[in-house]
């Protein structure tokens, strides 16, 4: 058996946490238990009767694909994220760089897409996301799909960062998280105040970035730097 083979699967225990973190999305307690055929054809159906009461024709050849094409895309991506099943799977490796002694941080710079859930409007951003390893590593490309399961949901600014960084305390056995996200929200743009300039930023700092000044200088001047 190799060194960090035990390290590298995931507990099955640790997942279930993990993906439910403290800070749950408000889903319901009586899911509908449907395919994602099945949602789509039932979305779509809705969607249809939404577009006729608005006064669409749906005879038109540019519209009549219109509530399946938007069915599709709400379970297949823009939604997927309320799917348990769509969680990336994840692998470890054995921290053998001293990060934690040395106070060195782990630091990735993401792409944020997500959905208001309040207007159901795109929030677009950057998420800024560090982490202080104790024994365990993850790959650099898992923190990105992590924020995207989470993103890819009707979202709060504020609970995303919150479910990020409670993810991956919880998967990586470390209390020192942060994740700062500054977005800007298209139900402020496309509507109400209609502010083009408008964008939110949002911390979550957790163990040492929240309690240790110079951690928490260091991973905001990184996101300076960025």
């Amino acid at each position: 058996m190799k060194k960090n083979d035990a390290i590298d699967v995931m507990n099955e225990e640790l997942l279930a946490v993990a993906v439910k973190t403290g800070f749950p999305s408000p889903l319901s307690s009586n899911p509908s238990n449907l395919s994602d055929e099945e949602k789509i054809e039932s979305i779509a159906e809705k969607f249809r009767d939404i577009m006729v009461i608005l006064g669409l024709d749906l005879e038109d050849e540019s519209l009549m694909r219109t509530p399946k094409r938007v069915a599709k895309m709400y379970v297949k991506e823009i939604f997927s994220g309320l799917n348990e099943d769509n969680f990336p799977e994840i692998r470890f490796s054995e921290n053998n760089y001293d990060h934690e002694k040395s106070g060195n941080m782990v630091f990735v710079k993401i792409n944020v897409n997500s959905f208001c859930e309040h207007h159901f409007v795109p929030v677009i951003g950057t998420a800024y996301v560090a982490y202080i390893p104790r024994k365990k590593l993850i790959g650099l490309s898992k923190i990105p799909r992590i924020m995207k399961f989470f993103a890819k949901r009707p979202q709060l600014q504020e609970r995303l960062g919150a479910q990020v960084a409670d993810c991956l305390s919880t998967l990586l056995e470390t209390p020192s998280v942060a994740v700062s996200i500054t977005a800007q929200h298209y139900c402020m743009i496309a509507r109400g105040i209609e502010d083009f300039t408008s964008h939110t930023t949002t911390n979550v700092l957790k163990g040492e970035f929240r309690d240790n000044p110079e951690m928490q200088k260091q991973f905001f001047e990184a996101i300076n730097r960025a």
